[in-house]
């Protein structure tokens, strides 16, 4: 390897002149041979990674799936739950006579409409924030035990069997829900109190 010395002298006369001279000196030899490892992943690496973590993931939504059936169950009892408290409180704060439908996909409420000129009768309920005609759809086989003083062999799809009135008072019922996971009561008393078994 060449290299260029350059020298000042400083000494011997020159008065500052620089002097370059060629010398020949030794090196450290440097490889040329090209590192043909480079510090990464190839695609096949990369794809085989994404396929082991697909069946990892797999496995676990088929392990767990049924847990998330279990707490949407539960989520929807909830839910029902609820929405009786609120029609109770509807009932007594708009005053108006309200009913629930209960069907094998979800529930329904009407509003007693009294007329003076025309016969009375069940209507939809205006501005319904609280049906919800397919919350059991796919969920539940739905089974109304009991509703009292009714009898449910004989009722009329028209006229709602569960009454909330002004005054507070429920028509007491009892309701079973069998899901994939899970089989809840519920049980409405006459006081608006609801309790969930199962």
């Amino acid at each position: 390897m060449l290299i260029n010395e350059v020298t000042v002298g400083a000494d011997n006369g020159s008065h500052g002149n620089a002097h370059v001279t060629n010398a020949k000196r030794s090196a450290i030899s440097v490889p040329t041979k090209i590192c043909t490892h480079n510090k990464g992943f190839t695609l096949i690496e990369v794809l085989v990674v994404l396929i082991i973590i697909s069946i990892i993931t797999a496995i676990a939504v088929l392990a767990f799936g049924q847990f998330g059936r279990g707490r949407r169950e539960k989520i929807i009892v909830q839910q029902f739950t609820r929405t009786i408290t609120a029609a109770q409180q509807q009932a007594i704060l708009t005053p108006m006579v309200l009913g629930l439908a209960i069907t094998p996909d979800g529930y329904q409420f009407y509003q007693f409409h009294a007329s003076l000129k025309k016969s009375s009768e069940w209507v939809l309920l205006r501005n319904d924030v609280m049906s919800n005609s397919t919350a059991f759809r796919s969920v539940f086989n739905v089974n109304v035990k009991s509703i009292a003083t009714f009898s449910l062999s004989k009722q009329d799809k028209k006229t709602p069997a569960i009454l909330f009135l002004p005054s507070g008072y429920v028509t007491p019922f009892t309701l079973e829900l069998k899901g994939g996971k899970n089989v809840f009561h519920i049980d409405v008393k006459n006081n608006g109190a609801v309790k969930i078994r199962g």
